[in-house]
């Protein structure tokens, strides 16, 4: 694990940003007239007054220590433990009133921790059929005995994500480190591909995406998954709210700018397992609780004092004034799909 110490910035700090995009979403302003607003929904979206998209913490836990990742560095401090099943449904309930477009049981842990993923997916998409239920793993615990009751779920679960970090055995261990083994990984990955085809199913859409660095060879990766005819992306690396202290040093690129241009916090819900709802999925450390929702509701605390106005200091270009935020850099590669 990496030992970092991140130092708060004075609120006087301002990110040096060669130009701050437009944001994709906006926000009326008091007093704001019908003319400015019809004017920003020509080019922009309002924050919707519900997340369009969820992610459910049902369980703490990784078996991984990925290098892009404050998992390792933050475990250790952080509250643990497992969604209580009453309030997991009472989130699905909720969801299900506000037609919430995609689910993803898990948050800043490896789902297939919790043994009872699939009877909670199959349960998402009974009670909300229409909702795209995702999930993503680092793929050390995809095992025969779990492969099988994924595909058991049939349609249930949309999509199935695998973190597979390049595509050698030194790169990739470099990458993911922990408990993760590239060949163990591999043979998980051939097995479900192959349980797959031999169901001659098509669900999960199963993708392998990765996080480009200057450890991996991203395109070879990509390029290999789709010789296979499998899937497959890799995704620009992040510092996670400033949680990677020395992502810049192994980003591809060698240089990384300020986040400006992110739309998590208008239109994705983030919710820990004891009902805390974060503002982002980077926020291991939980700088920025919104609100819990064990006696409240997602609704109340998505439209809580707290939420709006870190919203609204976002499209202010007060980044600076927010923890998480001001420190969250990206590098300039774009996300590539195959």
């Amino acid at each position: 694990m990496r030992a970092t110490s991140i130092k708060p910035r004075p609120t006087s700090w301002k990110p040096r940003v060669k130009s701050i995009k437009i944001n994709k979403y906006y926000m009326p302003e008091p007093g704001e007239g019908l003319l400015a607003i019809l004017s920003h929904r020509a080019t922009r979206r309002p924050v919707p007054k519900f997340p369009r998209t969820l992610q459910i913490q049902t369980v703490t836990g990784c078996q991984a220590d990925c290098i892009f990742c404050p998992f390792g560095e933050t475990f250790d401090f952080q509250p643990k433990g497992r969604m209580d099943p009453n309030l997991f449904k009472r989130i699905i309930a909720e969801a299900k009133q506000h037609g919430v477009r995609r689910i993803s049981p898990y948050l800043m842990n490896e789902p297939f921790i919790d043994k009872d993923l699939f009877q909670k997916v199959a349960y998402i998409h009974d009670q909300i059929p229409d909702s795209k239920v995702v999930v993503t793993t680092n793929g050390g615990l995809l095992t025969k005995d779990r492969v099988n009751d994924m595909l058991d779920v049939k349609d249930a679960l949309h999509a199935l994500y695998i973190s597979f970090q390049g595509i050698g055995k030194e790169s990739y261990e470099k990458s993911m480190r922990g408990a993760m083994h590239f060949e163990h990984t591999m043979e998980n990955v051939n097995y479900l591909l192959e349980q797959q085809r031999r169901r001659m199913t098509r669900w999960p859409k199963v993708w392998i995406t990765m996080v480009s660095t200057d450890i991996i060879d991203a395109k070879k990766a990509v390029s290999y998954w789709k010789k296979r005819g499998v899937r497959s992306k890799y995704t620009a690396l992040e510092n996670r709210g400033g949680n990677i202290a020395d992502a810049e040093s192994f980003s591809k690129s060698g240089h990384m700018e300020y986040f400006s241009s992110c739309t998590r916090l208008f239109k994705q819900g983030y919710i820990n397992f004891n009902g805390d709802m974060v503002l982002c999925c980077t926020d291991y450390s939980r700088k920025q609780v919104l609100g819990n929702i064990t006696d409240s509701s997602i609704q109340e605390v998505w439209n809580g004092e707290k939420a709006v106005g870190i919203r609204r200091r976002f499209l202010g270009d007060q980044i600076h004034t927010i923890d998480l935020c001001r420190d969250c850099k990206v590098d300039e590669e774009v996300e590539i799909e195959g």
